[in-house]
């Protein structure tokens, strides 16, 4: 019997090294949202001055964590974080896809000075992981924008534009943020047919 006792607490032992071992190869990693947007560039702008206003979201969303959803908890993943805040990020990604499509005159970030004519405001709702039952999983990106005139103050326009995509690479956080681009590239490319067609 001591002899049984000690050989199961010898593997015990081994299990636990093991897994220690596993979490010491596992090294934090910093991922940055970099999709592939190339939108249509336009030849003749109109004359708006748009201001890509700074995206509201909930106060989990304004975090670095790559986040997930699994049995309805949301979660970080532990050796992935993004570089930076999602609504910052989206925000720059808007400003300057548009501003390279050339439909404006010129397309400003939130912080900036200049006059403009044309306000788009945006909320976050979702920029998560989602896990079925199955342990599959897709990412699911949802905002809502609205396009004001500044002038008048009347509101121009409003959707809601989502994108969910599957993420096909189930190892950590790299194929969630290969799935979080193929989302993101599809949202900005939806927006700039929605704005070109307000204004």
């Amino acid at each position: 019997m001591k002899i049984v006792g000690f050989l199961s607490l010898v593997f015990m032992l081994l299990g636990l090294s093991g897994c220690s071992f596993k979490e010491t190869n596992l090294k934090p990693y910093t991922y940055s949202l970099e999709p592939m947007v190339n939108l249509t560039r336009t030849n003749t702008p109109n004359h708006d001055v748009l201001k890509i206003a700074r995206i509201d979201a909930p106060s989990g969303l304004n975090s670095r964590a790559i986040l997930y959803k699994q049995e309805g908890a949301m979660l970080p993943y532990k050796y992935g974080t993004w570089s930076e805040t999602p609504p910052l990020k989206l925000q720059y990604l808007i400003a300057e896809a548009l501003q390279d499509q050339n439909h404006f005159e010129s397309v400003i970030s939130g912080t900036s000075m200049a006059s403009n004519n044309l306000v788009l405001e945006s909320v976050l709702q979702n920029f998560e992981e989602v896990f079925d039952a199955n342990d599959n999983s897709y990412v699911y990106v949802n905002i809502r924008f609205r396009l004001i005139d500044i002038k008048s103050g009347n509101v121009l326009g409003t959707t809601r534009i989502a994108s969910k995509k599957t993420v096909t690479k189930q190892n950590g956080a790299e194929g969630t943020v290969e799935a979080f681009n193929l989302a993101t590239k599809e949202l900005i490319e939806h927006l700039a047919v929605w704005i070109n067609t307000v204004r």
